[in-house]
C-alpha cells in the first residue's frame, strides 16, 4: 500500500470515529423525542444537503474531515425552529438529557466493542513451547536445545505453552534443571544448567509464535475483557497523572497531527492492525470525554447534574467560567501536543 492512500485511510478512520460519536448524540436525541436540527460530515462550507420528512437538514461539508449535529434547544437562548418548541432538549427531564449526552461516548465504546470482536475473530498470534531461537552461548546452546523442540516439561512440572515454560524457568536459578522434550516425534529428557539474571533462571531461547482463531463465544469474551482493563488502565493512568506520578512526557497528549500519523502507520502494517488502532482511539475519545470539563461530554453532565439538584439553571456566567477554564487547558494540551508531534513524533513499532 503506498503512503498516499495510507494517509487517505487515516483521515477516514478519523472521521469515522468523530462521526460515531455525533451519530450517538443522535441517535439518543432521537429516542428521547429531541429534534435535531443539523447533521452534517465534514467541516466548512456546505456542499450538498438535503431536508428529511423529520426536518433535520443532512449533508456534506467542503472538507469530509469529521462531522457534526445541531441539537435543538441545547441552550435556552437559541432560537428554536416553529413546531419544534416541545421537542428542545432544555425542557426535557433530566434523565433524557444525560442519555443524549453520553450518547456519543456509549457509540465509541460500542463501535470500538466491535472492532475489537472483529480484531479477536480475525485471529491473534501467541507464543507456543516450541523454541524458534537460541541465543549462542547460552544454557540452551551449551546444552544441546535445538530450534523446533518442544518443552513438554520442567523437572517433574508439566508445561502446555510458553507462560507456564517462563514461569517454571524463573524458579530455578543458576540450578541444574531436567527438561522434557519433543523432537522429531520422540519424547527426549535433557539435564540443562541454567543462568541467573536478576535473580531468575535464564535458559536463553524464544519461542514460535502460532495463530489461533478462536470461536464466537471466546472473540465475544476477550473483546469485553480487553474493554473492561482499557477502562480500568485509563482512569487509573488519569489519576496517576493529576497526582503527580505519571510523567507528562510518558502520558504526553497527542494532537489531530499524531493521530493521523498513528493510523497511517497501523494502516501500513495492515487491516488487522489497522482495525484494532481504530478502535482503541474509539476508546480514548469516548471515556476522555466523559471527563467533567466543559465543553466535553462530562463537563455538561456535571452542569445537567447540578441544575437537577438545584432545580433552576446554573447562571450563564458560571457556565461561562467553567466552559473558559476547560478551553484554556485544551488549548494547552492542543498546543503541546502539537510540539509532540512534530519533534518527537510516535512510532508505534516502539510502543
Amino acid at each position: 500500500m503506498n503512503i498516499a492512500l495510507q494517509y487517505i485511510y487515516a483521515l477516514l478512520a478519523f472521521s469515522l470515529i468523530i462521526i460515531v460519536h455525533e451519530l450517538g448524540h443522535f441517535v439518543l436525541a432521537k429516542i428521547n423525542k429531541v429534534h435535531v436540527e443539523e447533521f452534517f460530515i465534514g467541516m466548512g462550507p456546505k456542499l450538498l444537503k438535503f431536508k428529511s420528512k423529520s426536518g433535520t437538514l443532512w449533508g456534506l461539508s467542503a472538507i469530509p474531515v469529521g462531522g457534526y449535529n445541531k441539537i435543538s434547544g441545547m441552550t435556552r437562548e437559541e432560537e428554536v425552529p416553529k413546531g419544534k418548541e416541545e421537542k428542545v432538549f432544555y425542557k426535557k427531564p433530566y434523565w433524557s438529557k444525560l442519555l443524549i449526552i453520553i450518547g456519543g461516548a456509549f457509540f465509541n465504546v460500542l463501535f470500538a466493542f466491535v472492532l475489537i470482536f472483529i480484531f479477536f475473530s480475525m485471529g491473534t498470534y501467541s507464543a507456543t513451547n516450541k523454541v524458534d531461537y537460541i541465543q549462542e552461548s547460552s544454557p540452551a546452546y551449551t546444552f544441546g536445545i535445538k530450534k523446533y523442540d518442544e518443552i513438554i516439561g520442567i523437572n517433574d512440572v508439566e508445561v502446555n505453552n510458553w507462560e507456564e515454560f517462563a514461569e517454571n524457568i524463573k524458579k530455578y536459578p543458576g540450578e541444574k534443571i531436567n527438561l522434557k522434550i519433543i523432537r522429531d516425534n520422540k519424547q527426549l529428557e535433557i539435564e540443562v544448567t541454567l543462568e541467573e539474571k536478576e535473580g531468575e533462571g535464564y535458559l536463553g531461547i524464544s519461542p514460535t509464535t502460532e495463530k489461533q482463531i478462536p470461536g464466537f463465544f471466546q472473540s465475544l469474551k476477550e473483546s469485553l475483557i480487553f474493554i473492561g482493563d482499557f477502562f480500568i488502565s485509563f482512569f487509573k493512568l488519569l489519576g496517576m497523572l493529576f497526582t503527580g506520578q505519571l510523567g507528562f512526557e510518558e502520558a504526553r497528549p497527542v494532537s489531530p497531527i499524531g493521530l493521523v500519523s498513528i493510523f497511517q502507520q497501523s494502516a501500513s502494517m495492515g487491516l488487522q492492525y489497522f482495525i484494532m488502532i481504530i478502535a482503541l482511539v474509539s476508546l480514548l475519545l469516548g471515556f476522555s470525554n466523559i471527563i467533567p470539563l466543559l465543553p466535553l461530554d462530562g463537563g455538561h453532565i456535571i452542569v445537567l447534574t447540578i441544575e437537577a439538584i438545584k432545580k433552576k439553571p446554573l447562571s450563564k456566567k458560571a457556565i461561562q467560567i467553567y466552559n473558559s477554564i476547560g478551553i484554556v487547558i485544551f488549548i494547552s494540551l492542543f498546543l503541546v501536543g502539537i510540539v509532540f508531534d512534530i519533534l518527537k513524533p510516535i512510532n508505534i513499532m516502539n510502543m
